[in-house]
């Protein structure tokens, strides 16, 4: 049932993340073409800071805020925070590699698994099997398939992605279920000791952490094969975060290497401070 809900939900789920990113990205375009553009600090700036380095830039982006605000403000979520990047970065690096090795073998007209009937060969194309090879691609007969000799050094690296993943959704779940998120819940510096702000319990952050959550305890019940077929669930939780993707918070998954370029350039020309 699972495998013929996939083959008939999965096109209409492409469709709709095509769609929809497709329209967030071009407002995202025109945003950025209509805007005047950063030139750096004014000329006649008296005793203007010195430029930083293209590495100084990018570590204070990408470190900066936990480092200056959330590790302060809110320990909990922010170590969920760290955990679950490190995991959901290395699991879409997997997730895409794998898809590109699959879909390259479906161009070359070279054989799949057949993830249902575990057979090593087969030329089942159908949305459901190839959706559980590339989730599915910690469990062995996938992994054997997309990586060959490397596929124990890939379900190892992805293994420590998995803990980091479980330590990092049970953090961002105990801080949604307590409502802390958006909170302030210690003191940030001395001048602002006992200074609080109350949290939030955003709906579209409940389902999708709730879906996350389940990704994550689906995977390994696969990669452990505890219950046949749990694949497909898997599966399918990852083809409604993927349709939700460009209709929730999660759409900076797509932009944020765009974002990051440009506060990189920003902090470059020392125009945040």
């Amino acid at each position: 049932m699972l495998i013929t809900l996939l083959n008939i939900i999965a096109p209409i789920a492409i469709t709709v993340f095509v769609v929809g990113v497709g329209l967030r990205l071009g407002r995202f375009v025109m945003a950025l073409l209509t805007k005047r553009r950063f030139r750096g600090i004014s000329p006649t700036f008296e005793s203007p800071p010195p430029r930083l380095g293209f590495w100084q830039s990018l570590t204070a982006v990408l470190f900066g805020p936990y480092q200056h605000f959330y590790r302060r403000a809110n320990p909990v979520w922010g170590r969920g925070y760290l955990a679950y990047h490190v995991a959901i970065i290395t699991e879409v690096i997997g997730y895409s590699i794998s898809a590109l090795i699959v879909f390259a073998n479906i161009l070359l007209g070279r054989p799949i698994p057949d993830v249902s009937l575990h057979l090593e060969h087969s030329f089942n194309y159908t949305p459901a099997n190839l959706l559980a090879i590339i989730f599915g691609n910690g469990e062995e007969l996938q992994s054997r398939f997309l990586f060959g000799d490397f596929a124990p050094y890939f379900v190892g690296i992805t293994w420590v992605a998995v803990i980091f993943a479980v330590i990092g959704n049970l953090h961002l779940m105990m801080v949604l279920l307590r409502r802390w998120s958006g909170a302030v819940v210690n003191d940030i510096d001395p001048p602002a000791h006992r200074i609080r702000t109350p949290g939030r319990r955003p709906f579209d952050r409940v389902l999708i952490r709730t879906i996350i959550f389940c990704i994550i305890w689906t995977e390994l019940l696969a990669r452990l094969q505890l219950v046949p077929g749990i694949v497909y669930v898997h599966s399918l939780l990852g083809l409604a975060l993927f349709t939700l993707l460009p209709f929730t918070y999660l759409f900076h998954m797509v932009y944020n290497f765009l974002a990051v370029f440009y506060a990189t350039r920003r902090r470059m020309a020392r125009t945040i401070a």
